[in-house]
Formats: C-alpha cells, structure tokens, sequence
C-alpha cells in the first residue's frame, strides 16, 4: 500500500489504483497526508482547498468530503484513520507509506551517508529517493498556501538531495554524470549559486577548464543584472583554483590586498546583555600577547545568539584588528554539505587577496599561513560542525584571534588544541525584557508590563524567539498584547514561533533553526529527542527517558549524551537533564508529525505507569498504616520503588515533584484518566506534607474529574475529600466544605464506612474554622463513633486532636488539654510518629496561651524533633513559629530571631501564608525589642501584606502590639495577652491532624 503526493493524489493498493473521489476529495486527502499524524485545523483546509470562499462557510462542506473519505480508507483496511480532534482532522497512518514522506526519510539517509564519507552508499540511496519524486507536488490542492508548500518542498527536500547527489558524483570522480546532473538542474535555477559551483566543480574534474571560466562568467553577469549582487566567496574560491589549474601553477600571491578585509556581517540592531561573554573576550584580547593566537569556541543551542555575539564583539572591537575581519561560514549545519577545511581554506586565500590558489590541502593551509602572518587579524569561523573541520584551519592560523561558533560542544578542540569554551547561555528574564521593550517599542511595552512579563517567562530567554514574538507583535499595533499572550498560551507545540505568518523567510522560525540541527542527529537519537516531547516538563530522569523511549536505562543515556554533546539537552545534576521550554515546544511538534498515534500513546503508557509506580512507592513509604490505593487494572507492585525510610521517600519526592504534579493533568488530558486520578491519590500525601497546598489543590481538581469520566465513584470521593482538605489548608474553608460535603455524600451512598467517617472528621473541621464551632464538635462526635466501631485508631487521635481545638474556641481550655493528651497517648500506642509531632505541637501551643512557658517550650522542642526527622516541611514551620513566640515571651530575643529565620527559609517554596506572616511580623519586633529599628521596619513592611491576605492583621497586632507601638521604644516590650490561637490543622481525609489519612479507595 502506498499513498502518493508527489503528482496527482493517488493510493495504490496490490498495484492497483483505488478510486479517491472527487477533486476536491482527493485535495482534502493531500493535505491530510501531508501533515500525517499531526492535526489539521479546518481554517486550514479550508483556505487550501477553497481559497476564494469564507472559510467560516466550509465546515459544512468540508464533513460530506471527510465521511467519503472515511468509507474509502476502510475498505481498503484503513478504518477509523481519520480521527477529529477539536476543530481539526488527524489522519493515522504509517508516514512511510506515504511517498513524500518516504523520500525525506531517504533523503535523510543519503545527506548522512555523504557527510561521513560513504559516497557510494550516499549515490544509491539519493538516486533512489529521487527517482520517487515524480509530478508536481500536491497536485490536486491549487490555492497560494500550496504553492508556497510547493516551493518549500521543491527548495528544501527535493534541492537539497540533488546538491548530496552531485556532490557525491564528484567525490566518486563521476563528473561527466555530475554535470549532466548539475547542469539540467541549472537551467531550471539560473541563480542557484551552489548549483554554479558543483557544475564548475564537475567540469574542473574533467580538465574543461575554458568552458567552467565561461560559464563562470556567464552565470555571474545573469546574477549581477538580476540581483545587483557579485558572487560569493565560495563560488569565487573554485574560480580561483581553476585559474590557477589553468595557468598550470599552484603559487600563491602573499602580497597584502589594498584594503584590510571587513567581512563581519551587519550587527544586531538590538543586541543585550552578554556582559560576562563580551567581558570573558576582552580579557583574551587584552593579555600580555594581545589575542594574538586566541582561540575561543562558542557554542550553544540553535538560535541562542552565538553568531551575533561573535559579530558583535568584532564589530564593537574592529579598531584591535587593523589588518581585517575574515567571516566564513562553515556550514556546518546549514544547507548543502558542510564546507571541507580544503575549501575553507581556499575562500580565505581568496578573500586575503591570493592571486593563484593551490591545489591540494596541505598546500593552502601552508599558503593560508604565509598569506596571514604577521597580521593582526580577527577570524570567525561560522557555524562549525566538528572539530576536524576547523582544526586544519586553526593551525594555519597561529597569530591571529580566531572565534569559532558551533552548535555542538567541541569537545576535541578544548581538550588537543588550547581552545577557550564558552558556553553562550540564554537570556536571562530582565534582558529577554529589555530586548522586547527594544524591538516592540518602549511606549507599547511599558503600557502593558504585565503581558511582556508573561511573554518573557513563555520564552524562557530564547533571543531568536524573542525576536520572532516580537516581530508577531509589531506586526499587530492594533491588538493589545495580552491578547497575543493569550493566543500564545494556548497554542501546542511552537505554534506562531515555528510558522512563517510575519517573515517570507523560512530560516527566520524557530522550526528551522532547530530542524538543522534535528536533522543532522543518528536516527535513533532523533526518535529519543522527539518522545522527550511527550514528557510533562522539560526536566526529566534518564530512568523517565528510559520508560518514555522503552530503551534500557544505559541504551537510553547514550543518546542523551549525544543530544548533550549537541546543545540540545542541558545536564543538570546526575541522572537529570534538561529541555529548553522552546526545545521542548518543538520536540512536541515533532512526536506529533513523525510518531503515529498508537506509538505516543504507547510511549506515554509507559511514562506514566512508570511515574504512578514511583508514586505508589512514595505513597507506601510515607503511609504504613491506611488501605494503599487500588492498583491500574493488570498492574503489579514488581516495578514499584521501594524507598528506605520516610525521608528517603521524600527527597525523592523532592526531585520528582514538578514533573509528578504537571503529570496529572497530562494524563488526562491525554485520555489516561486512571493514571491521572491515582498518581494524585498517591502523591497527595507527600504534597500536604511539604506545604505545597496550591499543587494540591491543582492535582485534585483534574483528578475528582479524571474519576468522574470513568465511572470510578471511589476515585472520585476520594480525590474530592483530598479537594476539601486542599482548600482547608489554605484557609478556603467555604469551599472545604462544598467538597467535602459531595464526597461525604456519595461515601454514604456507597456506603463505605471508612470514607464516610474521613468526611465526617474533615467537614467537622471545615465548619470549626468558619465559626461554626457548635456543628463541629456534634460532627466530631459523630466521627469518633465511626472510629471506634471500625477500630481506626489513628484518625480517632486525629478526631480527639480536633475537637480539643473546638474547645480551645470556646475557651473551655482544661477539656482540651484533656483531649491533647488523650490523643498523645493513643498516637504512642499505635507509633503514629509524625501525628504525634501534630499533638505536641498544639499542645505546646495550648501551653503557652496558658501562659505556662516551660510546658510549651518542652513540647514545642519535642514537637519540632519529631517534625524534622519525619520531613513534615509545613509541621516543621509551625512549631518553629510557636517556638519563636514562647521565646519572644521568655525575652529570649536573639533565639526569637533565630527561630524566625529558620521558619521563613524553610517556608520559601511551601503554601503556608499565615506562618510566613506570624513569622515576619514577629521577627520585625525582636528587631525592634534589640534595638535594629531599619531591620524592624522591613520585617514589618515584608509582612503587611501577607497579614492582609491571610486576615491575621488585627490579631497579631491585639497579641503583639502594632508597630507604632514598638517604633522608637527598644525597651517596650509589650506584655503578651490572650495569643493568637493559630489554625489548628486539620485532617481531612488523613489519619492525624497533619494529614495522615489519606482519602483514597480501598480495594
């Protein structure tokens, strides 16, 4: 079977065409084969295929068109291929069946056998591939979006195979074949420059010397009354040598030429930041030798900015180089065949000024070094593809201060010729700013800060990209640009930073610049590069490669290394490494266009059963004691982690959290529902207990609805009691109790006892923090009931824990004393550690509204001990805030402080307001108790806001005294009245107060 659309839309079945329909039909069918395995919007079809038509018009059109061609697919076994995803068309087949496709991959083959040499391997293969492209493109779609595809194709596929193939044909010494080749293939572009030189390289090889000058200088009078432009210097470079053939010598003119050359580019009209780079060169510039024999690489990922860094410097620098500026771009990953050191080489004698130019290598890197001497001269060598290509060159230019730029890192040069390595990093936010107030206009960026804001962190201090969006923006003066932010956001993949809609130029996308690089990769590291799209973020594991490719874990670094070794990936501690976003953006399109959907659901299987392993593994080490959450269907715990201790656990956690948090709505979004509600169930635990309220709140939501789509009741009381308990602890209490008031709903239709008396327990303490301090305490009652007829021990010490802070409310404080303890003493019983951390704590805290210091401060001690070795992060900065209290009170100050700074670095990264302010503002008056009034004063302004948002204000300044008070008087030292009673915690759906019960389905 194969589909053809190179020509008229065809689908040969057994050597026989089968009936496609319509023209209109069959233009429809072209276009979809085209992006095959990629969505295609219907506006797009639409201004294909009728481009005369309202577009808004078509979708009626359009529907009858896709179900003919549904029922033609499937009898030829081809069912269901046509998929709607949105307001697009998908269509599922294998790409090379597809002859388009199939000769890219073959052209692909040829280009690589060419670069390493195998011209004969190099030869088949690109004739083969060729001998496929028959007729005129998508012939059956006639509108301008086609033929601008046709144009890209005809340039950039069928073109650049034709270049491999003469190119080989003369490496082979077949010139009569390569200028048969080439010169069929000039008549048709009169002004192809690389087509010119191959022609003239395959008429040098056959010794026809005269007639290569006279199409030389035919071709260079048609480009001059076209363009206006002279011929470029490696087109010059072969006219030289064939001079100096025909002349029958070799020698090379030393004599300078009149003027210095300035071959450096224009610069960047808007160039930034760079500092430490442009700084790092000045230094080599200005040492004892002055540069002279400097050798620096930069390197970096496609469209950082090396190359204008390089022309910049040189340009800003021009004066340090009286005798020239030699540019030379090596192509090593651009079009054609990257340029041989030979002919690098030859265009720099001719550039010098040489008037014969040797034949063989060794003789013009002799003649290169004698043409330069002793002259002070800059050399940029673009775009370099490895370290033999430039070392020839380097070692023919000993005196002069060379820059190389490649995409790879050129390891071989740093370690064999005393080269400088400059990794040339993106952007950073504030200079990825500046560029877009530069290049957008400072008057339409300054009137919306906070949409460039967003577009700078979207870019991730990409420059190329950040010009491109730029560009997008002041091409649209009229939309406002959060709009355009808006239109980004929603867009997969590159979206507008990979399409040409503001730039006739295809090398000005994001798509290009990275496809160079792509495309030049071994096939196999290219497949692993584009899977890494389907990962949630842009950091991931090796292990997460490994279950994302299906590779062994050693197998799968292999490849990572060499997308290292080519700026495409970023090492960033062991076993991790890391995409740029926009690197990751285009891996995405790429998965998309080259992986069928069978095989990204496939990959992705793997990943995420992968990750819920780790998150059973995490969940099982962190809970020992409440029912695990059901296992996947046909899931066993062989591949589940097993972690030494609690705190293990959680630093692996630590690591994995972003990706495990981001995995979730991934999952569903990408119709793994079962995976997506059980990775939050098993890693809601260990997001309460590091204070990441925010994620937990995130990763609940998507999964109360994950479990909704697949009917699993339990999945969703669970994951909408883990919902209620979210929003408890960050202080939302009206919507706790939405939450956990439907779950506790559909527990009792179920009714499954242990959900019910986990919501009952969770809605007692919803209602207590609202005020609601009467319901609580009868829920609470309710609650233990249910605990005891289970024998749930543990969230009995939890319900125990509450209901002594409802009596706190009601100032009946012996009772709840008398309930801490109880709940103390059956947390030791059981060995429940970190809940029994949770009681000390509040009763520690207990204590010091009592005014009992002593008490408080032995509890509190005992109560952050626990917490630090159970890794409770958010338990942890409670008790470090109490402490810091009752030593504020015991005019311990200095501890006061101490403690203070601990809880604020601790909560930097956690969801936990409240703490952050108790601890600011308390920090701001041991500052001013001590004598440091500006130190007071900005802890006091730093905790203003958060006071406000949390609804603290008032209380801490009844308990503490406000700062009018404090101001000026180091000796006023307030005496403490009734304390805050802080948020006591709650414990919906976990086993203690700190969360322990965790709201899952039990099997």
């Amino acid at each position: 079977m194969e589909f053809k659309i190179l020509g008229k839309t065809r689908l040969r079945v057994a050597d026989e065409n089968v009936d496609l329909g319509s023209a209109k039909q069959r233009a429809v069918l072209a276009l979809l084969l085209y992006h095959v395995g990629q969505p295609v919007g219907i506006g797009t079809i639409a201004q294909a295929v009728w481009p005369d038509e309202d577009p808004s018009g078509m979708r009626g059109r359009l529907q009858p068109l896709i179900s003919r061609l549904r029922r033609v697919l499937g009898q030829v076994g081809l069912d269901r291929s046509i998929d709607r995803e949105g307001d697009a068309y998908l269509l599922d087949v294998d790409r090379e069946i597809v002859d388009y496709h199939r000769f890219r991959t073959m052209a692909e083959m040829g280009r690589a056998a060419a670069a390493a040499g195998e011209h004969a391997r190099a030869k088949a293969v690109l004739r083969e591939a060729l001998s496929r492209w028959q007729g005129r493109p998508l012939q059956d779609v006639e509108s301008m979006w086609a033929d601008h595809l046709r144009y890209q194709m005809d340039t950039f596929d069928r073109l650049t195979a034709h270049y491999a193939l003469v190119e080989s044909l003369n490496a082979l010494g077949e010139h009569v074949e390569a200028m048969g080749e080439a010169g069929r293939l000039a008549q048709e572009h009169e002004l192809d420059e690389v087509l010119a030189r191959l022609y003239m390289r395959s008429l040098e090889g056959q010794g026809k010397y005269a007639a290569a000058l006279e199409y030389h200088e035919r071709f260079c009078e048609r480009l001059f009354e076209a363009t206006g432009a002279e011929q470029g210097p490696e087109l010059r470079a072969v006219f030289q040598s064939i001079v100096a053939k025909q002349a029958g010598t070799a020698t090379t003119s030393t004599k300078p030429p009149h003027a210095p050359p300035r071959q450096l580019p224009r610069r960047a009209r808007t160039f930034v930041g760079r500092e430490d780079l442009l700084a790092a060169l000045d230094a080599l510039l200005d040492g004892p030798d002055g540069g002279r024999g400097q050798v620096v690489a930069l390197h970096g990922m496609p469209g950082v900015g090396k190359t204008g860094l390089a022309i910049h410097w040189g340009r800003t620098r021009a004066d340090r180089f009286p005798d020239g500026q030699l540019f030379l771009d090596l192509r090593g990953f651009g079009r054609g065949t990257a340029m041989t050191a030979e002919d690098a080489s030859g265009v720099l004698l001719t550039s010098l000024g040489a008037a014969h130019i040797p034949t063989t290598g060794a003789e013009r890197a002799a003649a290169l070094h004698r043409a330069l001497g002793d002259r002070k001269v800059l050399l940029v060598l673009d775009d370099a593809r490895h370290s033999p290509q430039v070392r020839p060159l380097l070692g023919a230019a000993t005196n002069c201060f060379t820059i190389v730029t490649s995409r790879i890192r050129p390891w071989g040069l740093d370690l064999h010729d005393d080269v400088h390595l400059f990794a040339v990093p993106t952007l950073s936010f504030d200079e990825s700013i500046e560029l877009l107030r530069r290049e957008i206009g400072a008057g339409r960026a300054d009137a919306e800060p906070a949409a460039l804001e967003a577009l700078a962190s979207r870019l991730d201090g990409h420059p190329m990209a950040v010009k491109i969006i730029a560009q997008h923006v002041a091409n649209r003066p009229q939309v406002p640009i959060g709009f355009l932010v808006e239109e980004y956001a929603t867009q997969e993949g590159l979206g507008i930073l990979g399409s040409l809609d503001d730039s006739d130029d295809d090398s000005a996308s994001l798509s290009f610049a990275f496809g160079v690089s792509y495309r030049d990769l071994p096939t196999e590291t290219a497949r692993v590069f584009r899977l890494l799209g389907l990962h949630p973020t842009a950091e991931f594991s090796s292990a997460a490669a490994s279950a994302l490719t299906e590779r062994p874990e050693h197998d799968v670094l292999v490849h990572l290394r060499t997308l290292t070794k080519a700026n495409l990936l970023q090492y960033t501690t062991h076993g991790r490494f890391r995409l740029h976003d926009l690197l990751h953006d285009y891996a995405l399109d790429r998965v998309r266009t080259e992986e069928s959907a069978h095989q990204r659901q496939a990959a992705l299987s793997g990943l995420l059963t992968w990750q819920l392993a780790g998150a059973i593994g995490l969940e099982r080490a962190l809970n020992a004691n409440d029912g695990p959450v059901p296992l996947l269907p046909g899931m066993t715990l062989d591949a589940v982690p097993r972690f030494a201790d609690e705190n293990d656990a959680l630093t692996w956690f630590a690591t994995e959290r972003a990706t495990l948090v981001a995995a979730v709505p991934h999952a569903f979004r990408h119709g793994f529902a079962g995976h997506a509600w059980r990775i939050a169930a098993n890693i809601d635990r260990a997001l309460d207990r590091t204070g990441a309220y925010r994620d937990l709140v995130a990763v609940e939501r998507v999964a109360a609805d994950a479990a909704r789509s697949t009917g699993d009741v339990e999945g969703r009381c669970g994951s909408l009691l883990n919902l209620g308990t979210a929003y408890y602890r960050l202080g939302e209490y009206d919507e706790a109790v939405e939450h956990t008031q439907e779950a506790l709903s559909i527990a009792q239709r179920m009714e499954d006892v242990e959900f019910t008396e986990i919501a009952v327990h969770n809605l007692a303490s919803a209602h207590r923090e609202r005020g609601d301090v009467r319901i609580a305490l009868s829920l609470y009652e309710s609650a233990l009931e249910l605990h005891r007829a289970t024998g749930h021990r543990s969230l009995e010490a939890s319900t125990l824990d509450q209901m002594a802070a409802a009596y706190q409310r009601l100032d009946r404080v012996d009772e709840a004393v008398e309930l801490y303890r109880e709940a103390l003493d059956l947390r030791r019983t059981i060995k429940h550690r970190h809940g029994e951390g949770t009681t000390l704590t509040a009763l520690g805290k207990l204590h010091h509204q009592r005014r009992e210091l002593d008490d408080a401060l032995r509890c509190l001690e005992a109560a952050l001990e626990i917490n630090l070795s159970t890794g409770e992060r958010a338990r942890t900065v409670e008790a470090l805030v109490a402490l810091a209290r009752v030593h504020y009170d015991r005019k311990s100050h200095e501890k006061t402080i101490e403690f203070c700074h601990r809880a604020l670095e601790l909560s930097a990264e956690l969801d936990i307001t409240r703490e952050k302010a108790q601890a600011l503002f308390l920090l701001g008056h041991a500052h001013a108790v001590v004598g440091d009034q500006v130190e007071a004063e900005r802890r006091w302004r730093e905790a203003e806001p958060l006071l406000v948002e949390s609804g603290l204000k008032a209380k801490m300044h009844t308990a503490l005294g406000e700062p009018e008070f404090m101001r000026g008087r180091p000796d006023a030292i307030p005496d403490p009245r009734d304390h805050l009673s802080t948020r006591s915690p709650n414990k919906p759906a976990r086993s203690d107060s700190c969360g322990d019960t965790q709201p899952t389905p039990s099997d």
